[in-house]
C-alpha cells in the first residue's frame, strides 16, 4: 500500500512538473522572441529619448521591431516606443491630413500601451502632445493628459521644460488648478535649471511667458530679462 502511495506521488510529482515546463515555455518563448525582436530598435530609441534627430529609415526600424515584437505579446514597452515614433512622424510631417493621421495612431498606440501600463509620465506627456498636434478642439483632452503625468511624476527632469511648452500652448483651455500646476511646474524648472531653461525659452520666443509665470519674483524676472 506504501509502495503504490509513494509511486502515486512520484507520477504526481513528475506530471506537476511537466505542465510546469509546458506552462514556463507557453508564456516565456513569445516573451523572449518579442524582446528579441525590439533589439534592433533600441539603440534609435534610446537616442531619440536623449533628444537625438534621427532619420525617417530609422524611425522605420523602430517601428518594425515594436510591430514584430507586438505579434508576440502585447507590451507596454512596444506600443509606448511605436506611439513615439508616430508622433516625430506627425510633429515633422508638412502636410496637415499627414500630420493628423500619425497623430491620431500616436494616440491610439500609446493608449493601448496606457491600458497596460498606466503610469508611464512619459507616454501620457506625449499623448498631450499628440492631442494638440490634431488641433484646438483636442486642447481639452490634451490638457488632461499633461495633468496625468504631472500627476503620476511631478517631478521628472527629462520632461519638465517640455511641460512648460505644451502648457504655455495649453494655457487658454486650462482651469484655475491647471494654471496652479503649471506655476508649480515652472519654480520646479527654475530651481532644477534655470540656465537651460532661459536658454530654451530664447530659443523657442517663450521668453515673455516665463516672465509672466514668474509672477512677483522679482529675481525670476529680471533673470529672464537680462
Amino acid at each position: 500500500m506504501n509502495s503504490n502511495s509513494g509511486r502515486i506521488g512520484r507520477w504526481f510529482l513528475l506530471v506537476s512538473m511537466l505542465v510546469s515546463s509546458i506552462t514556463l515555455l507557453v508564456i516565456g518563448v513569445p516573451r523572449f522572441l518579442a524582446e528579441l525582436m525590439l533589439v534592433p530598435g533600441t539603440p534609435i530609441y534610446e537616442r531619440i529619448s536623449l533628444g537625438e534627430t534621427v532619420e525617417e529609415y530609422e524611425l522605420t526600424v523602430l517601428d518594425e521591431s515594436r510591430l514584430q515584437a507586438l505579434e508576440f505579446v502585447d507590451m507596454p514597452r512596444a506600443y509606448t516606443d511605436l506611439g513615439t515614433s508616430y508622433l516625430i512622424r506627425a510633429q515633422r510631417a508638412v502636410l496637415k491630413v499627414e500630420r493628423r493621421r500619425f497623430a491620431r495612431q500616436s494616440i491610439n498606440v500609446l493608449t493601448k500601451g496606457l491600458n497596460l501600463a498606466p503610469f508611464n509620465a512619459f507616454a501620457w506627456s506625449r499623448v498631450s502632445s499628440a492631442h494638440i498636434l490634431l488641433g484646438a478642439d483636442h486642447y481639452d483632452d490634451a490638457v488632461r493628459a499633461w495633468r496625468t503625468s504631472i500627476a503620476i511624476a511631478r517631478f521628472e527632469p527629462f520632461l519638465l521644460i517640455q511641460r512648460l511648452h505644451v502648457g504655455i500652448i495649453l494655457y487658454p483651455s486650462m482651469n484655475y488648478e491647471d494654471r496652479k500646476i503649471l506655476n508649480d511646474q515652472f519654480q520646479l524648472t527654475y530651481n532644477w535649471n534655470r540656465d537651460r531653461m532661459r536658454i530654451y525659452a530664447r530659443m523657442n520666443q517663450l521668453t515673455e511667458w516665463m516672465i509672466f509665470l514668474a509672477g512677483e519674483q522679482t529675481e525670476a524676472k529680471e533673470y529672464f530679462n537680462k
